[in-house]
């Protein structure tokens, strides 16, 4: 009888489990993806390595 107990248990918490994955995975299209950008600008006859502009 305890056995069957556990058993169940266990198989309990798999299927939970599982059922929370796909949850998640199914629902990752309403997440919004924020990607930030940074602009590299080039200049002739700089030895400068980095240029800091605070723009405020």
């Amino acid at each position: 009888m305890r056995n069957n107990i556990l058993g169940g248990l266990v198989i309990f918490v798999v299927v939970l489990t599982c059922l929370l994955m796909l949850d998640d995975i199914s629902n990752v299209q309403q997440q919004e993806v924020k990607k930030d950008t940074v602009q590299i600008e080039q200049i002739e006859g700089k030895t400068d390595l980095a240029v800091v502009e605070d723009r405020e």
